[in-house]
């Protein structure tokens, strides 16, 4: 019995996939597929049931190694953080989980001054899409996580951080940024624009969608992207326009000569979470990240 067999045996059980759990571990779905099989050859039982299309199902076995690794991970982590303070210099982890947009326009100014306060602990910062983030904290494989409130489960610690808005993209001195407010679908609708993919992650693809057609408009989408900075460049070289949501006012968009266009009125706003897990107390050095973060919400 292995460490990494169990590491994917812990995340088949907590997404149901096996191709979700290779993924989360950098593998491919064969080579999980490969892992569960040795562990139960090991163990000499059956711990999940493959159901085809409806994914897997833990058996009674499987359950009961699931608490196993759970406890294993909690043990892990303490060990090592007891062990680096025994040393001449203690040292202290902090593992954080976000998606590479939250990662690149909110998180930088405020990792470097969380650095230059605790030099002492070693940040791992993991970029992942938003389930995939919760995943890892629910695991206790990341110690905190940032996603949206739409997506974070109950059974996680989440504590409201920056509202997201819906916005549309337009290049400085636009038509439509001369028009009144709000705006109005049906001259957005003259344009060819850059849409979010449909994703159980965001509502807002499948609530565009529901708008054009409750109008009876057309849509002249160009482009797919759920990458905020992509979208702006595409529409910096006057490829269309863009549908995003925002954190806040990015640098980026001056330096891409942008403007924002409010489209709360069309889609409904959202907000940045930070996720932890529940039912344990939270070092000081993690705290002190969750309370710098809140401290710019």
């Amino acid at each position: 019995m292995e460490w990494q067999q169990l590491n994917a045996f812990r995340h088949l059980a907590r997404t149901g996939s096996f191709s979700k759990a290779a993924q989360l571990t950098l593998r491919t779905q064969p080579a999980v597929s490969q892992q569960i099989k040795a562990l139960e050859a090991d163990l000499g039982c059956v711990l999940v049931e493959r159901s085809g299309r409806k994914g897997t199902r833990l058996t009674r076995a499987g359950e009961r190694l699931l608490a196993f690794c759970d406890l294993a991970q909690q043990e892990e982590q303490a060990l090592r953080e007891e062990l680096a303070a025994l040393g001449d210099e203690p040292r202290h982890w902090l593992r954080l989980a976000a998606p590479l947009t939250t990662l690149v326009q909110l998180l930088p100014p405020l990792l470097a001054a969380y650095g230059r306060e605790h030099p002492d602990v070693e940040l791992t910062l993991w970029d992942r899409p938003q389930n995939q983030v919760v995943q890892l904290v629910r695991s206790g494989e990341a110690d905190l996580g940032l996603a949206l409130a739409s997506v974070a489960p109950r059974g996680l610690r989440a504590r409201p951080w920056k509202a997201v808005r819906p916005v549309l993209l337009v290049p400085q001195g636009h038509p439509l940024t001369r028009e009144e407010r709000p705006l109005d679908l049906a001259k957005i609708s003259r344009y060819r624009l850059i849409l979010p993919p449909p994703s159980p992650e965001s509502s807002h693809r499948a609530a565009l969608d529901e708008l054009f057609t409750s109008q009876g408009l057309p849509c002249r989408m160009i482009m797919e992207s759920a990458n905020a900075e992509v979208s702006a460049a595409l529409v910096e070289q006057g490829l269309g326009l863009a549908f995003a949501s925002l954190a806040g006012e990015p640098p980026g968009l001056r330096k891409w000569n942008l403007r924002a266009l409010s489209l709360e009125h069309l889609l409904p706003g959202d907000r940045i979470v930070i996720l932890s897990r529940k039912g344990r107390g939270m070092p000081r050095h993690q705290q002190a990240l969750v309370d710098l973060l809140l401290s710019e919400a």
